[in-house]
């Protein structure tokens, strides 16, 4: 079962990297995927490479690695490492999914399609990215 919780882990870090390097190379998909527009001031795409692009990738990259370590070295201080940066960003998707429901609940025209859907990969991400943690956490 661990195994698995691994793997799923793994694919979900892919897959939340591959999103951060998309939007550091490409600031308009970004914009687009999230539904937002730069401001008149200027600069406003480097807003979009440094949270939605780099912030994604970084974390995810790093949480990746530390995980693929663990994985293929066994080392025990390098997966209680690898544990807790899942932890850390399985509530960081969790958050994200939370404070959509929120504006699900008290936000005029925030019950869309594409929120509720937001609402499932966001959740989905969560459970998959921090699947080790919950079994190491709680014995699994």
């Amino acid at each position: 079962m661990l195994a698995v919780a691994w793997g799923v882990a793994v694919a979900a870090l892919l897959f939340g990297a591959v999103l951060g390097a998309r939007a550091l190379i490409d600031p308009k998909w970004a914009a687009r995927f999230v539904r937002l527009t730069p401001d008149e001031q200027g600069g406003g795409f480097a807003e979009f490479r440094a949270t939605y692009g780099g912030v994604f990738l970084g974390l995810h990259a790093v949480a990746l690695m530390l995980s693929l370590r663990y994985l293929l070295s066994g080392e025990h201080v390098v997966g209680v490492a690898a544990t807790g940066a899942l932890a850390v960003l399985a509530a960081g998707w969790a958050g994200a999914a939370c404070g959509r429901f929120v504006s699900i609940l008290r936000d005029e025209g925030a019950d869309t399609r594409f929120n509720r859907i937001s609402i499932g990969v966001e959740s989905a991400c969560a459970f998959a990215i921090g699947g080790p943690w919950v079994l190491w956490m709680f014995g699994g």
